[in-house]
């Protein structure tokens, strides 16, 4: 009986896992965040969505501030995707203090994209806010400011003409 199981349970991990990977939001994205009022570059990104629905950023702000940190993804509909990506502040000042955590505030980013048809770009749309406190999942949490921005990229793939 434990040996049916457990085949049961593997067959299941491995056919949610291909399902999950299957998704073509899956893989490395070359992004641009765009001021959505102002039309300025915020941030150039690289962003991985993974087959286990979570993501990874590294974006182009200082890294003293915080420039890699991770989401959760989950699929809305047709080829759409929404983004929850909480991060953590970090201290500039004073110079004894640069790079410690900032425990007045943290960032909430939200995003909605939708990836083409030929599965090699995306467009969307999301905003990221500073919450009062470490914690940007609380709902209570006061917020001093956001920013709603239009997010573009490309997939990223290997180019062999390159390789060695």
């Amino acid at each position: 009986m434990f040996r049916f199981s457990a085949a049961i349970v593997v067959a299941f991990v491995l056919t949610a896992s291909s399902a999950r990977a299957d998704e073509p939001i899956v893989g490395l994205w070359q992004v641009t965040w765009t001021d959505a009022d102002t039309h300025e570059v915020v941030a150039k990104v690289w962003d991985v969505w993974h087959a286990d629905r979570t993501e990874t950023q590294n974006d182009t702000g200082p890294i003293l501030i915080g420039n890699v940190c991770q989401g959760a993804w989950t699929k809305l509909g047709h080829r759409t995707y929404g983004l929850t990506h909480p991060a953590f502040n970090f201290l500039t000042a004073p110079e004894d203090q640069e790079g410690q955590p900032d425990a007045n505030s943290s960032v909430l980013i939200l995003e909605r994209v939708t990836v083409s048809n030929d599965g090699n770009s995306l467009q969307g749309t999301g905003f990221y806010k500073t919450i009062q406190g470490m914690d940007p999942l609380d709902l209570n949490a006061t917020v001093l400011g956001s920013e709603n921005i239009i997010i573009t990229g490309k997939r990223v793939q290997v180019d062999e003409r390159q390789l060695p």
